[in-house]
């Protein structure tokens, strides 16, 4: 597992706001078993929170439909809940993802 793969996630035990399911989610990092990641909606009125990033499906990132990252839901997940990997993010996105995380860590 890379920074920027798109890798289907299980989140099927999640709580209140947190998403769910099966679902796309970004490898941004890791650490002691654990994979960093953001998880995608195919919900476009997401789009209207802050640090979120719209991605539309190419060749490259195995998406299918219009696609929200929503990096303020950037999670850290056991290695046992990536199910297969679909695609890559490409470079600028990549880049905007992590100013994402940056602002929302409140880094910049």
């Amino acid at each position: 597992m890379k920074n920027g793969e798109i890798w289907l996630v299980d989140l099927s035990d999640a709580k209140g706001h947190e998403q769910r399911g099966e679902r796309p989610a970004i490898i941004v990092g890791g650490a002691n078993g654990l994979v960093i990641a953001v998880p995608l909606t195919s919900n476009p009125t997401t789009a209207r929170f802050s640090h979120t990033l719209p991605i539309s499906p190419d060749a490259h990132n195995g998406l299918d439909v219009e696609s929200v990252a929503l990096v303020f839901q950037l999670t850290s997940l056991d290695r046992e809940r990536f199910v297969h990997r679909i695609g890559t993010l490409d470079g600028q996105q990549r880049v905007a993802i992590m100013a994402l995380i940056r602002d929302l860590m409140g880094m910049d």
